[in-house]
């Protein structure tokens, strides 16, 4: 039902009781959050053209009743944001630290706030499921101790994975360093006791 309680100028406004509405706004994941006032606004938009100023008087002379439910609305749709928005897992992976690996793109990217929620969830979603291989790969080998070389099997042995073939090529790298540093230390320590035993005529 709809009452004509409100005059500009020549036009009629009307107000429709239906504002008083149940059904909740739908609301996205990430919405602007919108006041009792701007939410007449939207409204009254969408019912015919009206100047900020006709609007903003409007609004003055619309009866307390009418604006508080626009204020129920506006609590509602807050309430919904709030229930909907992305809480950054900062536990996980600090955003201060997000923030800096970004710094070093060289098209140095701008980013909205809740860009960044999506981007830390992504970091912590990737996380858990690479760490749930990881432990299915210890389980079959009965452990509980995550090592390097699980890490990197679980990389080579999964397709989705193969973007991180780079760690595999470096701690391969890192083996093949350690295994000649170890030899190399292991001749010196042969050519020390060699040179001993023949200072000591072979004692």
């Amino acid at each position: 039902m709809k009452k004509q309680i409100l005059e500009s100028g020549e036009k009629v406004i009307t107000i429709d009781d239906s504002i008083n509405s149940k059904q909740a706004t739908p609301v996205q994941a990430v919405v602007q959050q919108l006041s009792a006032y701007q939410l007449f606004m939207k409204d009254k938009k969408v019912d015919g053209k009206f100047s900020l100023q006709v609007l903003s008087q409007m609004w003055k002379d619309l009866p307390q009743d009418y604006k508080e439910q626009y204020q129920e609305r506006a609590r509602q749709l807050k309430e919904q944001v709030q229930q909907n928005k992305l809480i950054a897992p900062e536990t996980f992976f600090p955003l201060a630290r997000l923030k800096t690996i970004l710094k070093e793109d060289e098209q140095k990217p701008q980013f909205k706030p809740e860009a960044y929620q999506y981007m830390l969830k992504a970091i912590e979603e990737f996380g858990e499921l690479l760490l749930n291989k990881v432990k299915d790969q210890i389980k079959q080998d009965q452990r509980k101790t995550i090592k390097e070389d699980d890490l990197i099997t679980v990389i080579k042995e999964n397709e989705e994975l193969q973007f991180l073939s780079c760690l595999a090529i470096h701690h391969q790298k890192k083996k093949t360093t350690q295994t000649l540093n170890q030899q190399q230390v292991k001749s010196k320590n042969s050519g020390a006791l060699d040179k001993f035993l023949e200072n000591n005529n072979g004692i």
